[in-house]
């Protein structure tokens, strides 16, 4: 216990092992609590999930962080749904006529980036007897103008994509997206973003009593969480689940490296002579190649073509 008590006395005056120690014991601590935050099974139906469970999250955006260093500030995404009290929505209900009720809701929110969105969807959720509900829409800028979109009727579940929207293209300057012509400022050359709080009016006619829709905006931004891949998923839980996985693998490398080191010794010293002075020559070549620089020669020319 004395000698334990003194070879950690010894490491301490090392600051790079004080460093390293805290890195792993973090990456310990980053581990055990993956393994309890995210169970396998549930990282597993995560990273196999689709539009279900990614459906509010954009493809192949930046980390969060990498606003903190750069002077223009790329769109975070942004969820509003009509369903959650948080999100603060009110419907307004008015009986028209006879089995008919008008529903509206507006959709207000800020937007102080100097990017633009990566794409606009507003998912629907209707719940009707026979008779499908109609909803129309109304996008008005900070400036006060105005643009109408295309009438849908609702089904049980669906969506309406702004980008595939013809007749909102028809309204919008030439060679602009719509997600770039709704946020843009007018006649701006190149487009830039016209900061300020944008409003999406919903208006909606429902054909049976008790029956109602909700909608979800979903403004899908550059930069998200971590960052994510093509299909949406969040880098965050590969990252999360890479840290135990790679503590294995580096626990598993080191003793199966040691053991084998020792072993390799060993016979050296039993067998001598011609042996022992083949190891130490093969000792003496390992050290004196440059492993990293070899590695990375490696990975950068090999493929996995056998022509190329």
């Amino acid at each position: 216990m004395k000698a334990l008590t003194r070879s950690f006395r010894q490491l301490l005056q090392y600051p790079s092992a004080i460093a390293g120690i805290l890195l792993i014991l973090m990456l310990v601590a980053l581990s055990v609590y993956t393994l309890f935050a995210i169970p396998y099974d549930e990282a597993v139906r995560l990273w196999r999930g689709g539009e279900e469970v990614w459906g509010e999250t954009p493809r192949t955006a930046r980390p969060v962080w990498t606003n903190w260093f750069t002077p223009d500030k790329k769109p975070e995404t942004i969820v509003i749904n009509s369903a959650l009290e948080e999100d603060g929505i009110e419907k307004d209900v008015e009986e028209v006529g006879t089995d008919m009720w008008d529903i509206g809701m507006v959709f207000e929110f800020d937007y102080p980036y100097d990017g633009f969105p990566q794409e606009m969807i507003v998912f629907f959720t209707a719940d009707y007897e026979e008779k499908n509900p109609f909803v129309s829409m109304t996008w008005e800028t900070p400036d006060g103008r105005q643009f109408r979109m295309s009438d849908t009727d609702l089904a049980p579940a669906g969506s309406y994509r702004f980008d595939q929207d013809n007749r909102l293209a028809r309204r919008l300057p030439e060679g602009l997206s719509p997600q770039v012509a709704l946020f843009a400022v007018p006649e701006s050359d190149p487009p830039t973003s016209l900061k300020g709080t944008y409003r999406l009016y919903v208006d909606g006619i429902v054909f049976e009593e008790g029956s109602d829709f909700e909608a979800k905006l979903v403004v899908y931004g550059q930069v998200h969480g971590m960052g994510t891949d093509h299909r949406r998923r969040d880098l965050t839980l590969p990252l999360l689940w890479g840290t135990p996985i790679a503590l294995v693998f580096g626990l598993v490398a080191s003793l199966g490296t040691t053991i084998i080191t020792m072993l390799i010794a060993a016979m050296g010293v039993w067998y001598g002579g011609l042996v022992d002075d083949l190891i130490q020559r093969i000792t003496e070549i390992n050290m004196l190649l440059p492993l990293l620089p070899i590695l990375i020669m490696v990975g950068t020319f090999y493929n996995r073509s056998i022509w190329t």
